[in-house]
């Protein structure tokens, strides 16, 4: 699901600011974008977020002012600017070109300065940092239960109709036996001349046969069955995303049967509706964690 959150504090001289986008995702995508000295803490910052966050495209961005920020003593390397500069000469060579060599053409290269700024963050900072980053993701779940909120509502009516129709079907399939009985029995009548030699006891087998195999009742147990630990799940506190989505799995697979049974074309409407809500459903719960 979508959200957003954001959180801001100072430690020392440093002022923070944390800002996190998620955006629906199948999977677990996680990009940072954070100052250069917390690059090693990078997997400890990325499990924060997937033990909040489990599902979805996330994009968090952490931002830094000093506010009292030393002057950085910067020192430029003069070996690595002689090879940089014999490079660009012989590259000039290579592609045979006068142009002249300017000052611009030698600062892109990133590594020419060094400083005494170490790359490590002390134990208390990063703890700091650990807690902002806790509270932003805090802030983003907040607008993600309210987005649940809704989508649960939307799933759940959904959920409801499919068990009503599922009575429907049912109470239609019962009353298509009788239907298929005589229907069987006057497609015997037309082919025997006499009636008096028609097998009752085979008809009635006959009619047993069919009977077993257009019962749907199995199906429509199953599905209900489903239905309702959905129901029981989608309101549970754990994050039941996936176990709703095998479940919408096995309903699709009753569904499916009932459609492959029936011999009624309203009923093979029906079903073809309740697929249409299912899928829906599967869609939605792509979303959801």
């Amino acid at each position: 699901m979508t959200g957003f959150g954001n959180a801001e504090g100072v430690f020392r001289d440093r002022k923070y600011s944390i800002e996190i986008r998620s955006v629906n995702n199948r999977f677990s995508e996680i990009s940072f974008k954070y100052p250069k000295y917390l690059s090693s803490k990078d997997f400890e910052l990325k499990e924060i977020v997937r033990k909040k966050i489990s599902r979805g495209k996330v994009n968090i961005f952490m931002n830094v002012d000093a506010e009292n920020e030393t002057l950085v003593n910067l020192d430029a390397d003069e070996n690595i600017i002689n090879e940089y500069f014999g490079l660009i000469k012989k590259i000039k060579k290579i592609i045979g070109t006068d142009e002249e060599i300017k000052i611009e053409h030698i600062l892109t290269f990133s590594d020419l300065f060094t400083s005494g700024v170490t790359n490590e963050i002390d134990e208390e900072e990063f703890n700091f940092i650990c807690d902002l980053l806790n509270k932003a993701l805090d802030d983003v779940n907040k607008m993600k239960v309210k987005e649940g909120e809704s989508l649960k509502k939307d799933i759940l009516e959904r959920i409801k109709f499919i068990e009503k129709e599922s009575a429907v079907i049912t109470k239609m399939s019962k009353d298509r036996i009788k239907a298929e009985k005589d229907r069987l029995r006057k497609k015997v009548e037309t082919l025997v001349s006499d009636k008096r030699i028609i097998d009752e006891n085979r008809l009635e087998l006959e009619v047993v046969l069919l009977a077993d195999k257009i019962d749907i009742t199995e199906e429509v147990i199953r599905l209900r069955s489903h239905t309702k630990y959905f129901t029981e799940y989608s309101k549970s506190k754990e994050l039941a995303g996936r176990r709703l989505n095998f479940l919408i799995q096995e309903l699709n697979r009753e569904v499916n049967t009932i459609a492959s049974k029936s011999t009624d074309a309203e009923i093979s409407q029906k079903s073809a509706r309740l697929k249409e809500e299912l899928e829906k459903i599967r869609e939605q719960l792509q979303n959801v964690e």
